[in-house]
């Protein structure tokens, strides 16, 4: 048969048929591949999207964070100024009060031993509580005292 014209042409329209169905079949393919291809796209173009928002976000969160860092640097700044008249006050503070206890050093006040750096505290609460109550009725001592006072801490200029 093999030889046989009619079975050449047999032969030659079933290979066509098979290239017909593989033809079909990869058009029908062609199709749902287009349809992957469109679907593709559309979520690339999905994706491109959500990255532009993301880096638009990550943007304005670089932003923030330069913006609270500069912040950070200020106050930081603003503190060391902050500290250093601590500091200077708190030395100011030191040689007040040393003077306080050196013009008040010969004073004692009733049931106070002299003032020394130990009961500076005590000592101060003590005269500011004899200055806020004058009205009080001291004996003629205490306000010999108070007034002792008053003319030693004039001395102290701040």
């Amino acid at each position: 048969l093999s030889g046989c014209p009619l079975n050449a042409q047999a032969i030659k329209k079933g290979k066509i048929s098979e290239e017909l169905m593989t033809i079909k079949l990869k058009a029908s393919g062609g199709i749902e591949s287009d349809e992957e291809i469109r679907h593709l796209d559309e979520e690339i173009k999905e994706l491109n999207e959500s990255n532009l928002k993301i880096e638009a976000d990550m943007m304005k969160l670089q932003t923030q964070i330069t913006s609270m860092e500069t912040n950070l640097k200020t106050i930081e700044e603003e503190n060391k100024l902050i500290e250093q008249n601590n500091e200077s006050l708190l030395k100011e503070l030191a040689g007040l009060s040393q003077a306080l206890i050196s013009s008040l050093a010969d004073i004692q006040l009733p049931q106070m031993g002299p003032i020394s750096e130990q009961n500076f505290e005590a000592y101060v609460n003590t005269l500011t509580d004899m200055y806020s109550n004058l009205e009080r009725d001291y004996s003629p001592e205490c306000k010999a005292l108070l007034e002792s006072i008053k003319q030693a801490v004039k001395g102290i200029h701040v």
